[in-house]
């Protein structure tokens, strides 16, 4: 399984600076990912603590700025203005990547509101080989479902990434390490049908209490790259809600 990525922003400074980009053809890129594949933008401020979730609206190359959207709850940005200090995470193409300036100006973007930043000259991209990961609860089992052509069904989600699964499953000892599980199908609940995926098994645990069952790590290939920019938005929205309701139980 994989290691989880936070989307709290890093603040290791040794960290930091070994990841940092700052070739201008590679924050262009980074950027125009998170706007042209619609991923979600987390927007950290400093002073007030305030954090939120948003999009990129526009980029503006000649102008040097960008604008993002306002949070729904907009009390969360009723602060920022040209002195805000902030820090923002994203994760295209599953990298999370980062970056931090001052100044989150209130204006209009076409009608609606907005937030007008200036582009970032340097970024920074960190857990280059892990990926996003949650961890199954209650209602991520209802909403997740894998088909397995050779297997029964598994009895429980244990976590799930870009890249990979951990899965419940019964009276499978036959698997072993390097077993490829093909043509499995991949549902989530946001009526575009189900994904091709194909699971290798990478790790085994025999439960010694319950032993018919087995916990079983799998890489995951996603057959469409479309399936991927679906599941990545399925899993921050995820760990949106996870997050939500541990703060309310706070």
């Amino acid at each position: 399984m994989n290691q989880t990525t936070s989307v709290t922003p890093e603040s290791n400074v040794e960290l930091l600076d070994k990841f940092e980009v700052q070739s201008e053809p590679m924050v262009h890129k980074l950027l125009n990912t998170m706007f042209n594949d619609e991923h979600e933008i987390y927007v950290f401020t400093r002073g007030n603590g305030a954090h939120f979730v948003s999009e990129i609206l526009a980029l503006d190359w000649d102008q040097n700025v960008m604008w993002i959207g306002t949070p729904y709850e907009k009390a969360l940005a009723s602060g920022c203005n040209a002195n805000t200090a902030y820090t923002l995470v994203s994760f295209p193409d599953g990298v999370k990547v980062q970056f931090s300036g001052v100044g989150l100006v209130h204006t209009n973007f076409q009608g609606a509101e907005a937030l007008r930043l200036s582009m970032p000259r340097k970024m920074v991209r960190l857990q280059l080989r892990n990926f996003f990961r949650v961890v199954a609860d209650d209602e991520l089992n209802r909403q997740v479902n894998f088909s397995i052509p050779t297997i029964s069904g598994p009895e429980s989600l244990i976590d799930i990434s870009l890249a990979g699964c951990g899965l419940l499953l019964r009276n499978a000892h036959d698997l072993s390490v390097g077993t490829v599980l093909g043509d499995a199908r991949l549902n989530i609940p946001d009526g575009e049908g189900s994904m091709l995926v194909d699971l290798e098994v990478r790790n085994l645990i025999h439960l010694q209490d319950t032993p018919e069952l087995m916990q079983v790590g799998c890489e995951m290939r996603l057959q469409k790259r479309s399936d991927e920019r679906r599941l990545q938005r399925f899993l921050l929205n995820t760990e949106r809600r996870q997050r939500a309701a541990r703060h309310s139980i706070d």
